[in-house]
């Protein structure tokens, strides 16, 4: 029965109600501060696909990701990962159903179980969140997502692919608890994300 009820639930996420959980999720869990153990920066292309259809999410995917590269490895990634490691796995981006790419890099595995894209045509942000295993990593109540700005492109001269740099971040940590004295709309947006990661985990189980 819980089964049926979360494949439900995936399938109804469409890209209105996702925005509408990342809203409440940066009303709810503004106040925190993300504490940053590891990251991994990579720098490679994306390709737009210009058949991707935001009211039909299910048909094509929104784009693909080219060869990943490591260019910068810090924290609890730096025994495993070096610069130059290629990251592995699936290429495509799909926004439905939910579940989108896995990948390997340093003896991690990287398996996304929510994305969300948002923002204007000029520079969409998209983002996901990762279960992550291997070299003994345990994820307990740690945060591990994924995030980049997607190529610019003119959604109402959009008829062709279009492939552009991309820069994408791996990124693990966990909440403290305490509460920020200030912050920027981007460090608010990074705190909702950790309540959007929390609210996905709880539904997951």
């Amino acid at each position: 029965m819980k089964t049926l009820i979360l494949s439900a639930l995936r399938s109804a996420l469409n890209i209105k109600t996702k925005i509408l959980i990342l809203l409440l999720a940066l009303t709810c869990f503004a106040r925190a501060t993300f504490i940053e153990t590891g990251r991994i920066t990579l720098s490679g292309d994306f390709t737009l696909n210009h058949l991707y259809d935001f009211h039909n999410q299910t048909a094509q995917p929104f784009g693909s990701f080219g060869t990943q590269t490591a260019s910068q490895v810090t924290g609890i990634f730096s025994p495993f990962v070096q610069n130059g490691n290629i990251l592995s796995g699936s290429t495509a981006l799909w926004t439905l159903p939910s579940g989108g790419p896995v990948w390997t890099i340093g003896g991690f595995t990287l398996t996304t179980t929510f994305e969300l894209i948002t923002g204007p045509d000029s520079g969409r942000f998209c983002v996901g969140m990762l279960d992550m295993t291997g070299n003994g990593y345990n994820q307990r109540n740690d945060y591990v997502h994924w995030e980049f700005f997607a190529p610019p492109y003119d959604i109402s001269h959009f008829d062709h692919n279009i492939t552009g740099p991309i820069s994408l971040l791996i990124r693990v940590g966990f909440d403290n608890g305490h509460v920020p004295d200030g912050g920027s709309t981007v460090s608010l947006f990074g705190f909702g994300l950790l309540g959007l990661a929390a609210c996905w985990r709880k539904l997951s189980w």
